[in-house]
């Protein structure tokens, strides 16, 4: 059990509600220029969710209570930070306008105060507060594909582009919470160790480790990678996964947590051995 950290629960909303603002902003600008229906979400929600995990790595937070409130926390931080770059973008919209139309009216608001006060009338108008601003988005309506949604169709299509945002978030912050996880030193695994696997190489590594491997029928077709994982503290021996193709073109896996002797034997295996000398332009058959 994940133990309830308020340090950590402090330092995961701070960091997750700045890039939440963070992405919004960048939604905004970005979808200034381009934004293709349904994927634009999902887009937002990726790199929203790839900040979130590593967020989660750095602070090594997994108290899933604690990542679900800040994920919904960011999700809804993005969604209204997307529109406030949006508004933010009309007031400098209504700027430069509201410039080039002072340059172009100068010299006819000096013919007559008629002309002057007609030209007023005609004088662009700022967009107001931000709740103004989204109301005039409502009523102006908003066109997506061949459709014009107005009224209240525009609310839900706003909530339905921030519910996909949310869930590929989420999405990749829950299969990061299916890592590895140590709660004794309260970190979460890292990779020390991968490489490549000969044929020979794994059978050794079956034989040692007792791993139930099916042996391929065509060898030299045969290929496998293996990973080793550990904690910060070092707490366990370590926690192995392989994964092997067999000849028929079927992956195979095999993962579980290393016992200290298994682990001095999995030492004694990525060591090459002191007998067998290798070419200097040839790696060994193993690596490491």
């Amino acid at each position: 059990m994940v133990a309830f950290r308020w340090e950590k629960f402090l330092l995961w909303l701070l960091l997750a509600a700045g890039l939440a603002v963070g992405v919004g902003q960048v939604a905004a600008w970005v979808g200034g220029y381009i934004r293709p229906v349904g994927v634009f979400p999902l887009l937002v929600g990726s790199l929203l969710g790839g900040m979130l995990v590593g967020a989660i790595r750095l602070l090594d937070l997994a108290h899933r209570p604690s990542v679900l409130v800040g994920v919904v926390m960011a999700g809804l931080l993005c969604a209204a930070s997307e529109h406030w770059g949006c508004y933010l973008q009309a007031h400098r919209e209504y700027e430069r306008l509201a410039a080039e139309w002072e340059i172009k009216t100068r010299g006819l608001a000096a013919l007559s105060g008629q002309m002057a006060q007609a030209i007023q009338q005609q004088y662009p108008q700022p967009p107001g507060s931000w709740g103004q601003y989204l109301a005039e988005q409502v009523e102006r309506g908003r066109r997506i594909g061949p459709w014009l949604l107005q009224g209240r169709w525009v609310w839900i299509s706003w909530l339905a582009e921030a519910g996909l945002a949310l869930a590929a978030a989420a999405v990749l912050v829950w299969t990061t919470l299916r890592w590895p996880y140590c709660t004794g030193c309260e970190s979460w695994y890292r990779t020390i160790r991968q490489g490549r696997l000969l044929p020979k190489d794994l059978a050794r590594w079956a034989e040692v480790l007792e791993i139930p491997l099916r042996q391929p029928e065509v060898p030299g077709r045969f290929r496998a990678q293996f990973r080793l994982l550990q904690c910060l503290g070092q707490c366990t021996a370590g926690r192995l996964e392989l994964v092997w193709e067999t000849a028929d073109g079927h992956l195979q896996t095999w993962q579980a947590e290393l016992a200290p002797p298994q682990r001095e034997k999995l030492d004694a295996l990525c060591q090459p051995s002191s007998g067998e000398q290798h070419p200097p332009s040839q790696p060994p058959p193993s690596a490491s």
